[in-house]
């Protein structure tokens, strides 16, 4: 038995669309965005409603902060995508406050190096959640998730990238909704985030 795959290889769109050299993608529990931008503390005069590739353009002039491109994921989800910089657990375990779940996918594509899928719940990292491995790997380590992961078995052989199209897979499955076309198309709100001692002063 298999669960629904995505009409597009998921990490031939992250080609397509100029994220293989690093996705950092983070799926919130809610449907409100500004909550998530409230809790990331974001700088209010940097917002911009804008399409994924406007945001890209933009970000490239401000590459050393920490900047995010923050929208609508499908019904119960946001989805926050780190156009530069990369999340903290300390922001992980907020954006997951008041007991809803969050997932989070890490790739450096320079360095060929994929994190797991993460699964935090309640302000607390539970663990990792990555399909199993085919040769007789251990099972999903949360098991309520082993469904989702039914046909998405790795394999001690594959590239990173193959791998990384089964943990978007997974992702798009818990959420109910994979990366798409209409995804990046969207207009969603991009901004930077503070810095801690911004954030102090604000």
């Amino acid at each position: 038995m298999t669960g629904p795959l995505p009409a597009e290889n998921q990490w031939n769109l992250l080609q397509e669309f100029g994220l293989s050299r690093w996705f950092v993608g983070m799926w919130v529990e809610g449907d409100d965005p500004e909550e998530s931008a409230r809790r990331l503390r974001v700088d209010p005069g940097s917002r911009v409603h804008c399409e994924f590739a406007e945001a890209m353009n933009d970000h490239l002039r401000s590459i050393d902060d920490q900047v995010v491109w923050i929208g609508p994921h499908s019904p119960g989800w946001t989805h926050v995508l780190w156009l530069s910089g990369f999340h903290t657990t300390a922001q992980a375990k907020e954006l997951s406050a008041g007991g809803r779940r969050l997932l989070t996918v890490f790739y450096n594509g320079e360095l060929g190096e994929l994190d797991h899928l993460y699964l935090y719940q309640d302000g607390a990292l539970v663990n990792e959640i990555d399909p199993p491995y085919r040769e007789g790997g251990a099972p999903v380590s949360v098991p309520e998730y082993a469904v989702h992961a039914e046909g998405l078995e790795l394999r001690l052989e594959m590239r990173s990238t193959e791998e990384l199209h089964l943990l978007l897979c997974m992702a798009g499955r818990i959420t109910g909704r994979f990366l798409d076309r209409e995804w990046f198309s969207s207009t969603r709100i991009r901004a930077r985030l503070l810095s801690a001692e911004e954030a102090q002063e604000s």
